[in-house]
């Protein structure tokens, strides 16, 4: 059943609850990493759930039970899930990691200073390759920033042409095959040489902040790449 409403209240109080504490979660937990001196490395672990928490929840926010969404298609679910995932993302590529790039030696080199812990608290035991990046990993970063600006290009074709345009679908399609690839990539180069930058002897820096985190990029994408051919599909009837 169509839904002519618009985006229900429920569904926006998720995202802004969800996103909204996600980025206050940064200046927050610096404050108390630096501000009243609380434990860094217990710190770390609460901040990483909660950012795994909040990425998954805003992220699949059109898939729960919501009174708002009763009446909603799974084709309707899937396409705010699949937007909310791509702007999180490539909001992500163009903000941490795009930051990281410019500025990583100098982070390397700030770890006791309040403005580098957003990073740190993630290199505090879930990759130390942030710390010390080799340049095939710096490129994996550089790809993720190229992506999420093919991305947002693609997004905005989509959202002006009210997702008609097979250019901007093509370009989310493209962005989510390369967030596969990159991801399996990130995984599998530590897998491949024994969990060497993560510490595997703890269980929220191997599950929570290497896995749980980053798992979003895994699943989400296969999304993004079916409605896309959804919505391929439904123009080329259209012809």
């Amino acid at each position: 059943m169509a839904n002519d409403n618009g985006i229900p209240k429920d569904l926006k109080c998720v995202w802004i609850i969800s996103f909204g504490c996600l980025v206050f979660a940064f200046p927050i937990y610096s404050y108390l990493a630096f501000g009243l001196e609380l434990d860094r490395n217990a710190l770390a672990d609460i901040f990483a759930t909660h950012v795994a928490i909040a990425y998954w929840t805003g992220m699949g926010a059109a898939f729960l039970p919501l009174p708002g969404l009763k009446n909603w298609s799974k084709v309707e679910r899937l396409k705010y899930v699949c937007l909310a995932f791509m702007l999180a993302s490539y909001l992500t590529h163009l903000s941490w990691q795009l930051l990281w790039l410019v500025f990583h030696e100098t982070i390397s080199n700030s770890k006791n200073e309040i403005w580098a812990y957003a990073w740190w608290a993630y290199i505090d035991g879930g990759d130390v390759r942030y710390y010390n990046p080799e340049p095939h990993f710096l490129m994996i970063e550089i790809l993720s920033v190229i992506n999420g600006s093919i991305g947002l290009v693609g997004l905005y074709f989509l959202l002006k042409s009210e997702f008609k345009n097979i250019l901007g679908i093509l370009l989310c399609m493209s962005t989510a095959v390369t967030h596969t690839i990159l991801t399996w990539h990130y995984y599998g180069e530590e897998m491949l040489t024994g969990f060497e930058s993560v510490n595997i002897s703890s269980f929220n820096d191997l599950w929570i902040k290497f896995i749980f985190l980053n798992g979003p990029w895994l699943v989400f994408p296969w999304l993004v790449l079916f409605w896309g051919y959804t919505l391929i599909q439904k123009r080329t009837s259209e012809v």
